[in-house]
């Protein structure tokens, strides 16, 4: 038993997509491309991970991801209040210090990386939470909950992992992807779980 697919295109009204939809987490090659190719696409793939990696060490890391409420909570302080919702605000240069103070301020490479030449500084993340989140970043946070809650929640249920925030950059900003096929795939997989656990 299946499902088809323009029966539940009528009742989800996701898009069948050109590309698949995957979760990973690009090569440096990849990204050196993308870089020269959609520099929009790639400055907002680093604005995101920048802030996923900061809530990760604010809220701390379960099961190889951030729960779905933590996420939530950071990119909307008051989702939880009766009080208005607001957005993420800067970081001050106190929380930032004393953010960097509990982790890394830098890191320099000591052999070829990727693109990256040996002796390249990289300076912490932390430095990213000073600018205000944009709307499509704020669109992007947003995107990563609804995508796991509702359309392809992938193992473990209760976290966002790092592997999705490529792709759903990529959506945000127009990428034809398969969300239909992928969420269609999840019904099913779960379907002949539970089948399975019956026999």
């Amino acid at each position: 038993m299946g499902f088809a697919l323009h029966e539940m295109y009528e009742v989800s009204g996701l898009m069948i997509g050109d590309a698949p939809y995957e979760e990973y987490v690009p090569s440096t090659e990849k990204l050196h491309l993308l870089k020269k190719s959609d520099p929009l696409v790639y400055e907002m793939y680093w604005k995101v991970l920048f802030y996923f990696h900061i809530c990760r060490q604010v809220t701390r890391w379960r099961s190889g991801g951030i729960k779905h409420m933590s996420w939530a909570t950071y990119l909307f302080p008051r989702v939880n209040k009766a009080t208005p919702m607001s957005w993420l605000a800067p970081s001050t240069d106190e929380e930032i210090f004393e953010r960097i103070s509990a982790s890394t301020s830098s890191y320099s490479t000591e052999s070829n990386e990727g693109t990256f030449k040996p002796d390249t500084v990289f300076e912490s993340f932390h430095h990213q939470a000073k600018v205000l989140m944009s709307n499509w970043a704020m669109l992007v946070g947003f995107l990563m909950l609804w995508l796991q809650q509702c359309v392809v929640p992938t193992l473990p249920h209760e976290v966002i992992v790092t592997n999705m925030v490529y792709t759903v950059v990529l959506l945000a900003y127009g990428k034809s992807i398969a969300l239909l096929p992928a969420m269609v795939a999840r019904i099913q997989s779960g379907l002949c779980a539970l089948a399975k656990s019956f026999c």
